[in-house]
């Protein structure tokens, strides 16, 4: 029909729906097992249409076992395409506020098109988990996975961070974020993030839909992502530019093509050594690029060992299995934490004794060791009141 609009697909955890203007609603459901699951699916789509409005069209269903909300983000997607003037539904979000130096030790991407790679995303352990919206999803998919992203955001209770990385602005990213802040991230990463001005306009975007989504302002965290020669010399500005920013984020393989360099620990020291100065001069955190081959466990310990050594506080992550590497190499060890513990009571004692210096075993400890031991047993606090949850 020259009307008829669809929207998801036929892969397995989807469904496929289209949607056809009419004198008045119909649905049509297509399932295995109609006796155990139509029932069900219909409700969910007939619930669906009655929060998007009076609906007049005829609305088709085949499932292929899509869960409550990737049926209601295909229906609101089909439906809202066949009528531009329905407005994008607005789910309830209760979601706590997230802590700007909360311990973000992975950042797990997962792409925002496909309902069967977002199933169980949030079970995997990772301290923040990335939806993306930007490069795992073709341009051709990216309305239809805004949707989804809001409706996934409003059905899952993350026990952790949950962030959204959008377009950049420019790029359809100011489309983005009136859908994805109806489901309350944590948090927006900005990719291909180049200059103070890029963090600034993000965040008065952000407050403009905060305060028309009765969203507290100013709570919804930034991560500028930089990729790029421009964004590492831009760095210290976008890193301090908005109380916003929580963390910087480095990616490598777009920085190698626009520097035309390759990937090696060389080529890549000064761009990492950049991001990692300036995000600490601004007191905010370093995230290191992903590592792209989830068959190599060396590999990936020795670049997270590298980045750890460097500064950063963690790293991204395009697989579960990466997980519990990161986490291992970004945690402070036994040893490290009995260092600091002798450190801070060195401190103390001195303090109590009124001496000025600081001493372990005759070797002096400057105030940045000291700074360093603190921060290693306030991370390990931290670390461990999460696991308790």
């Amino acid at each position: 029909m020259a009307n008829e609009t669809m929207a998801g697909s036929d892969a397995k955890g989807d469904c496929r729906v289209a949607a056809t203007p009419a004198r008045a609603l119909s649905v049509e459901v297509e399932t295995e097992g109609p006796e155990l699951f139509e029932r069900g699916i219909r409700e969910v789509v007939e619930e669906t249409l009655s929060q998007l409005g009076k609906v007049k069209g005829a609305v088709s269903v085949v499932d292929q076992g899509a869960l409550n909300y990737v049926l209601a983000a295909r229906v609101e997607t089909a439906v809202r395409a066949a009528f531009p003037d329905l407005s994008p539904l607005a789910p309830r979000v209760e979601r706590q506020k997230a802590e700007r130096d909360a311990p973000r030790r992975s950042r797990l991407y997962a792409p925002g098109n496909s309902p069967r790679l977002l199933v169980g995303i949030e079970l995997h352990g990772a301290d923040c988990v990335l939806l993306d919206l930007e490069d795992s999803v073709p341009p051709a998919e990216k309305a239809a996975a805004r949707v989804l992203v809001k409706h996934l955001l409003a059905a899952i209770d993350f026990p952790a961070e949950v962030w959204v990385r959008i377009n950049p602005l420019d790029l359809g990213g100011r489309d983005d974020l009136p859908e994805v802040l109806r489901g309350r991230p944590h948090g927006v990463a900005l990719p291909k993030a180049e200059s103070e001005g890029d963090v600034a306009t993000l965040s008065r975007e952000l407050a403009t839909l905060e305060k028309s989504l009765d969203i507290p302002v100013g709570t919804t965290l930034v991560m500028p992502i930089l990729e790029t020669a421009q964004g590492i010399l831009h760095a210290e500005e976008i890193a301090g530019v908005d109380a916003r920013v929580a963390v910087l984020a480095f990616g490598a393989e777009d920085f190698t093509r626009d520097v035309g360099a390759r990937r090696t620990p060389e080529s890549l020291l000064f761009a990492r050594s950049m991001l990692v100065a300036a995000a600490k001069a601004a007191g905010v955190q370093a995230s290191d690029t992903v590592y792209a081959d989830v068959e190599d466990e060396k590999g990936l310990a020795a670049e997270a060992t590298l980045a750890r050594n460097l500064g950063f506080d963690g790293k991204g992550a395009i697989h579960p299995a990466q997980i519990g590497p990161l986490h291992e190499i970004f945690s402070p060890s036994e040893k490290e934490l009995e260092e600091a513990r002798k450190v801070v009571a060195a401190a103390e004692d001195a303090q109590r004794r009124g001496i000025g210096a600081i001493a372990i075993g005759g070797k002096m400890i400057d105030r940045p060791v000291l700074e360093r031991a603190r921060r290693a047993l306030y991370l390990a606090d931290r670390l461990a009141r999460s696991d308790s949850r």
